[in-house]
């Protein structure tokens, strides 16, 4: 077995880094990539807008 060099934690194999700094920096790295790609696509207005619809809808429907 190996010893990570930026926990020294042991690790399976050589060139992949250990499961603990690998899941941190993967999660962190996926949810800012997810942010940055919904905010430039104007995302977050989209699902505003859409769940709007679906509560004007339904308060329609129930007058």
């Amino acid at each position: 077995m190996a010893i990570c060099k930026k926990c020294r934690a042991q690790k399976r194999g050589w060139p992949r880094s250990c499961a603990r700094c690998r899941s941190e920096s993967d999660r962190t790295d996926a949810a800012e990539t997810a942010a940055e790609i919904a905010v430039e696509a104007g995302l977050l207005g989209w699902i505003w807008r859409g769940v709007m619809g679906v509560v004007r809808l339904v308060l329609r429907g129930l007058n």
